[in-house]
């Protein structure tokens, strides 16, 4: 494929990748790629993917949606690693597989503390990077290439009905949550009954936490784990990159943002950030420490909002 000389050596699977697993491959010439597989027999979410009517309404799993993504994202001149070559799995069952461009960098969490000539330099520029992609509009929401719904509804909608099954799932395995179960299910009953029904969507990347942002030795900003991506709230990535950036304020922060939507959105997330990990961990996920902080964080926000809004 890439042409004679280039002999895998050296196959390094990287940490991370709940939903797909991630191997670094080095060639006998020196070159390095990215392989990507998307195999759901390797997926920690199998379950939740197999019970189709019980899905997550955003979904990263699959290589189809990565390939049509990373193509609509260079387009736009967003900075994400090239595609090289994508094979779908030819039978059901099969796993898809993507070769990608390899960036040699570091999460943009390791210039949250840089000085602020060499912040401005990183995070200027995904600025710009998200509002071109916040910028790309259409009428409904869902992913690249969907229909228009016969009976279009709120994006909201879903999520709410997606909260109700992760207070459920955290009820029946956490007592925290089970002796507070019905307090949650008022609170984010009362704010997505504030939001009102809109008509144009933001294209997103909906998981854009500063872990799917690299930044190369020439400070430029790469955005990674694409495959999510689709048109949506904004508010939906906003509440969440607002306590995942703790310089979110200085560099990411919109102004003309539904603020029943962000609220809604900022407890929607912090419930599913709670039930995700706790799933992590029943599951032998590898990096259980780190799991674990997630889960932590989360529980204690989402307990938080309930006793502010109470």
């Amino acid at each position: 494929m890439f042409g004679r000389g280039y002999h895998p050596e050296e196959v390094v699977q990287l940490r991370g990748g709940a939903q797909k697993v991630v191997y670094l491959v080095r060639c006998s010439n020196g070159f390095r790629f990215i392989l990507y597989v998307w195999d759901l027999r390797m997926n920690y979410f199998r379950e939740e993917l197999e019970q189709e009517e019980q899905s997550e309404p955003i979904s990263g799993y699959g290589g189809k949606q990565f390939q049509t993504v990373n193509a609509y994202l260079r387009n736009l001149q967003v900075r994400t690693p090239e595609l090289y070559h994508f094979a779908p799995g030819g039978l059901e069952g099969e796993a898809d597989f993507a070769f990608v461009e390899y960036i040699d960098g570091k999460e943009a969490s390791d210039f949250f503390q840089a000085d602020p000539e060499i912040q401005d330099q990183v995070f200027e520029p995904l600025s710009g990077m998200l509002n071109r992609m916040h910028q790309q509009t259409r009428g409904h929401w869902g992913k690249l290439h969907e229909p228009i719904p016969e009976a279009p509804s709120g994006c909201h909608l879903p999520m709410l009905t997606n909260a109700y099954r992760q207070l459920e799932y955290l009820s029946a395995n956490i007592s925290e949550f089970q002796n507070h179960h019905g307090k949650f299910v008022q609170v984010i009953e009362d704010l997505a009954a504030k939001i009102v029904t809109r008509s144009c969507y933001s294209f997103i990347h909906a998981e854009l936490g500063p872990n799917h942002v690299l930044v190369d030795d020439q400070l430029r900003p790469w955005l990674i784990d694409i495959e999510g991506a689709l048109f949506f709230d904004p508010e939906y990535e906003h509440s969440f990159m607002e306590f995942r950036f703790d310089n979110y304020r200085r560099y990411l922060k919109h102004t003309q943002l539904d603020p029943h939507r962000m609220a809604f959105y900022k407890l929607y997330h912090h419930i599913s950030y709670s039930a995700g990990p706790h799933r992590l961990l029943q599951r032998g996920y590898p990096d259980a420490e780190l799991v674990k902080q997630i889960m932590e964080f989360n529980t204690q926000s989402a307990f938080q909002i309930l006793t502010d809004y109470l």
